[in-house]
């Protein structure tokens, strides 16, 4: 469920380190390649010591082409770290530049985010922000309790 207080937030540079792979939506759902990109950054948090926080971060990079469920795109599920001076092996790195976003916030299980970003991107369209969105980000703060009713997932959508 999307909550009503969407806010506008200036973000510095972030610097990411995780997994990453190339998939469609209908991938995702059918291979659980988010959910396994997230049990791989779960067994590799003790390797990455220049965390930032205990979020774990999703970052959808999507192409300039017309977006469907079946259209590849870039997911990568890392951490926030300070810098890039120890990446364990395997790991890529990657950078958001510093600029203002939209913060939205999905209440509820994790399963059930497909209707948050229905109403997210209906809310994006009413108030004219209709620009190709070139990334996302989830920030999930709290991954026992994706599944719980009252869970929060924040969603980044640059400007």
């Amino acid at each position: 469920m999307l909550l009503k207080d969407v806010e506008k937030v200036h973000k510095q540079k972030m610097k990411f380190i995780g997994f990453s792979t190339k998939a469609s939506l209908n991938e995702d759902i059918q291979f659980n390649i988010v959910k396994n990109l997230r049990e791989q950054i779960l067994t590799q948090l003790p390797l990455i010591k220049n965390r930032l926080n205990d979020s774990i971060f999703l970052i959808q990079v999507y192409e300039e082409e017309e977006w469907t469920p079946d259209t590849p795109y870039t997911h990568m599920v890392a951490v926030e770290v300070k810098d890039f001076s120890v990446v364990p092996n395997a790991m890529i790195t990657h950078t958001i530049p510093n600029g203002e976003f939209l913060v939205f916030k999905h209440r509820g299980p994790e399963e059930n985010i497909d209707s948050t970003y229905i109403a997210m991107n209906e809310w994006l369209e009413e108030n004219n922000y209709v620009a190709p969105r070139l990334f996302d980000i989830e920030q999930w703060e709290d991954l026992t309790a994706m599944n719980n009713h009252d869970h929060i997932i924040k969603i980044y959508i640059p400007l």
